[in-house]
């Protein structure tokens, strides 16, 4: 291949399945950073999103990859429930330290490694991870890179077929051929764990997007940028790429983040629809009092057991929570990273739908914009959610005249984050 191909090729090596250090970009110092010029070591996982966690799903499979000028070496990936990790060295269990809506909620700062990924954004979570990573086999790490299985999916539908021990995988049944290694790996005679899987897989498909012609590189570099856009990839790299690490991105003006964590062990998630409909009602002195409902649409054949928390501005004031729930716990209400969170713990029975709805007041989230006044929400999509619903109400006060809005009303699809506005007088 010619140097001209190298970017791309490099791409092709680093993305597939959890072996992905950065979208091709032109910078020279961004690639010398994540290991194109030099070396660097990555930590790899793969977050089952149809298992959602707080940064995007359970973490199935987790390794690590050396990337030396361009060139991936010593890939190792491992069942994320081994006990037998590099070295030798024997999985435990994590001190995680908070977020204290975790940690207090369960009265535990201690979680399984595999579910350590209970802070808000992959960017708190992963040097929390690659110091984990450290402990437990001595291993340092230079970044972390994510990728859910909604991120596999699309990979292949970019790539095309490949083969796997004599089997096609196809975008269509790579989540259940994932599943179904994850249920081998338990004990499944005669199939192979998924950790092996996922390498002769990744194999494969570095193989297919390296023979690929230029329109389907193309397409696949297009892929990836999208992917990073949803957070379905994520790449924590500390000095590169920091707009590709999930991070809280708390704006002026009023802010809500939904992060749910499935706590049940079951892969519903894909089969849940969420809608999030928020009712915000001004005062003519700039307070607001807001009403969030986070709803679940259960589609599955058993419960849905779901821990979620809603972060708003820091000085929010919870007034009231209610429940449309069989069972519920919470609320709690901790403060963490500027922010207010509120918790609950909610139980969706099979086929039904349950919500929780927050009422809390601001005294303030109007933006400065001269003889107007300016109103504006910040909506950030967790990574792992493939798609939601978002409903959006604004009271003006009594007599206000309205100039300008965009994002508000009822069933706004989305799949990443959304901006409202309303500007009146």
């Amino acid at each position: 291949m010619s140097d001209s191909d190298r970017p791309l090729r490099y791409a092709a090596l680093i993305i597939i399945v959890l072996v992905l250090a950065a979208i091709v970009l032109p910078s020279v110092g961004v690639l010398n950073d994540l290991g194109y010029v030099g070396a660097k070591t990555y930590l790899l996982v793969l977050q089952d999103n149809t298992e959602l966690r707080n940064t995007g799903g359970y973490l199935a499979c987790v390794g690590s990859v050396e990337i030396q000028n361009g060139a991936l070496q010593n890939l190792k990936l491992y069942y994320s429930h081994s006990n037998a990790y590099a070295n030798g060295t024997l999985s435990a269990a994590v001190n995680i330290g908070g977020p204290e809506s975790f940690t207090v909620f369960y009265n535990t700062t201690y979680v399984r490694f595999w579910d350590m990924n209970v802070q808000y954004d992959f960017a708190t979570f992963a040097p929390l991870y690659a110091s984990a990573w450290q402990q437990l086999t001595g291993q340092r790490a230079d970044g972390v890179i994510g990728l859910d299985l909604t991120g596999l999916q699309e990979l292949l539908k970019a790539i095309g077929p490949v083969t796997v021990a004599n089997e096609t995988i196809t975008w269509r049944n790579v989540i259940d051929r994932v599943h179904f290694a994850d249920v081998a790996t338990k004990g499944e005679a005669g199939q192979p764990a998924l950790n092996v899987f996922l390498g002769q897989l990744a194999n494969n498909v570095i193989t297919a997007a390296q023979t690929a012609d230029p329109v389907g590189k193309l397409l696949l570099l297009n892929t990836l940028h999208t992917l990073a856009q949803q957070q379905h990839l994520l790449i924590y790299a500390p000095g590169a790429l920091t707009s590709y690490d999930g991070a809280i991105l708390q704006q002026p003006g009023d802010y809500l983040y939904v992060v749910d964590a499935n706590s049940g062990s079951a892969k519903a998630d894909l089969d849940v629809n969420r809608t999030i409909t928020d009712h915000v009602y001004l005062a003519a002195n700039g307070t607001q009092t807001s009403n969030v409902t986070i709803t679940y649409a259960n589609n599955c054949g058993w419960t849905y057991k779901v821990f979620t928390t809603t972060l708003v501005p820091n000085d929010a004031a919870l007034l009231n929570a209610q429940y449309n729930s069989p069972y519920h716990l919470g609320p709690l209400v901790t403060y963490a990273d500027n922010l207010t969170t509120i918790s609950s713990y909610v139980e969706v029975p099979a086929h039904s739908t349950g919500n929780v709805t927050y009422e809390y007041a601001l005294p303030s989230t109007l933006l400065p914009a001269g003889v107007f006044s300016h109103y504006t929400l910040y909506f950030q999509a967790q990574p792992g959610v493939t798609q939601y619903t978002l409903n959006t109400a604004v009271t003006l006060p009594q007599g206000a005249q309205l100039v300008h809005e965009s994002n508000v009303g009822n069933g706004i699809v989305a799949n990443g984050d959304v901006q409202v506005e309303v500007i009146y007088r």
